[in-house]
């Protein structure tokens, strides 16, 4: 009380000055009752006023995660947090109640700190305990496969390309069945090995793809996809439900879910691909007649291309000569054989029977040889100077003896041109579309930016092998 009669002898003092007396008097009054109120309430209550109470900190809604993101705390808990004016602040934060008691309890520090008190962050992240994976929960969810397949490894323009796109259902099927027993880093390893030899044809489609994209006016592209839809539907669809080896579509959607993929991505991958071959056909159109002059030319150009070596078809009655079986005792053998043929016994029989070559259990016959293709020069010697039809005589090979008859025969010579114009003209036909497809797709790549995870991985080793330079 004695603190309270200063407070009004003070004010009463400096008013005097200022206002008239009547006009004092009522206020030191009014402030003489507010001080007498306030000194009740103090000695009846020890509670703090409401407006000198601390306001309890809480997650601004700004710095806030969305509502629908995942997460571990339920969405009907209080945002309030411990205050920032504690004994170790840095300490990760948790959401409290209104009376300061954390609601989600932490025990990744409980053991070696068990006092420990949080602290308020603007950059509160949740934390959640990283897990390693498993075989069986890769195989047990679908999610994690897909958002193995979804893993972006190009871009094409505006295009991605995920790593779905490059692995086919024939792909994750070998995929399953070598990755038992390795590690997961070796099955990523295998899986880029897969994309990286198929990446290239990949990325030549999606550019065409792209190019038509800028073109073809975008409200043509329904009645487009419509079309490529239902052949899709119609004829590649069965197709591949039997390759699968299923009994319906629904089952090989089932397969394709099981493997990452889905059928809806087969469908755009398909519509992507037709569109691109189409649109290429259209950008670099050869279909121009090869004039006469320029085959004669190629013909002339490539004539050693033309040419073809002597070649005959003939069968042989073989002895081998061995210390069990010496020179005479071979010669008498072979000639009895040789007597045989000539007396009307069928040579494929008496080779059966009787001959020790490497063919003798198909009638001693060889098929088409061309000259000097065979080991033994007395053979090959034989073969394309004996009149066909007629045995020859035993001919000596130092461990070996043989008759042989020439069945068939075509000397060395060179392939006419009127023979040969057509397939030339395939020849310059197929050059043609090759060059203007490389000069259409390479205009594609000057104008389209295109990156690749390969690219990263190029760069990277190119780095790590730059010899160091002393200074």
């Amino acid at each position: 009380m004695p603190l309270l009669n200063t407070f009004y002898s003070n004010i009463v003092h400096h008013l005097n000055f200022l206002y008239p007396r009547c006009i004092t008097s009522a206020l030191a009054f009014f402030v003489c009752m507010t001080c007498a109120t306030l000194a009740v309430e103090h000695e009846a209550s020890d509670e703090t006023p409401e407006l000198f109470k601390p306001v309890m900190p809480t997650i601004p809604e700004s710095i806030s995660r969305p509502s629908d993101w995942p997460t571990s705390i339920p969405s009907n808990l209080s945002k309030n947090v411990l205050s920032s004016i504690l004994e170790k602040p840095g300490a990760p934060l948790e959401p409290v109640d209104e009376d300061g008691n954390p609601l989600v309890r932490d025990t990744t520090h409980e053991d070696e700190d068990r006092g420990a008190s949080d602290v308020v962050l603007a950059d509160y992240e949740e934390t959640q305990v990283a897990t390693e994976p498993t075989d069986s929960l890769e195989a047990d969810i679908p999610g994690m496969k897909s958002l193995d397949m979804a893993h972006v490894v190009a871009r094409v323009g505006p295009e991605v390309v995920l790593a779905g796109d490059l692995m086919t259902p024939a792909a994750a099927e070998w995929i399953k069945k070598v990755s038992p027993g390795l590690r997961p880093e070796q099955i990523t390893e295998l899986r880029y090995k897969i994309y990286q030899q198929v990446i290239d044809q990949h990325l030549e489609m999606l550019l065409v793809y792209v190019d038509a994209c800028r073109v073809i006016p975008e409200e043509n592209f329904p009645e487009i996809r419509e079309k490529v839809n239902e052949a899709f539907d119609q004829e590649q669809l069965p197709q591949m439900v039997q390759a699968a080896g299923v009994g319906s579509v629904h089952e090989y959607e089932h397969l394709l879910r099981s493997q990452g993929q889905s059928l809806s991505r087969m469908r755009k991958m398909f519509f992507e691909r037709a569109l691109a071959q189409e649109w290429i056909q259209q950008n670099a159109n050869t279909t121009g007649e090869i004039p006469h002059a320029e085959m004669i030319a190629w013909y002339q150009n490539h004539l050693d291309e033309y040419e073809f070596p002597a070649r005959a078809r003939f069968e042989q009655l073989t002895v081998r000569i061995s210390q069990k079986q010496p020179r005479d005792q071979s010669w008498n053998r072979l000639a009895a054989m040789g007597n045989d043929v000539l007396s009307g016994r069928p040579f494929e029989e008496v080779a059966k029977e009787l001959s020790e070559g490497p063919t003798a259990s198909s009638g001693g016959l060889y098929e088409w040889t061309t000259q000097g293709s065979l080991v033994s020069d007395v053979i090959d010697k034989a073969i394309f100077s004996l009149p066909v039809g007629e045995l020859s005589a035993i001919l000596d090979d130092q461990n070996a003896l043989h008759i042989v008859r020439v069945i068939e025969r075509s000397d060395a010579g060179r392939t006419p041109f009127i023979d040969a114009q057509v397939a030339i003209r395939m020849s310059l036909r197929k050059q043609r579309q090759d060059n203007a497809r490389k000069e259409y797709l390479d205009g594609l790549k000057a104008r389209t930016p295109i990156w690749t995870v390969f690219d990263d991985k190029q760069k990277n080793t190119q780095i790590a092998e730059r010899p160091s330079v002393t200074r």
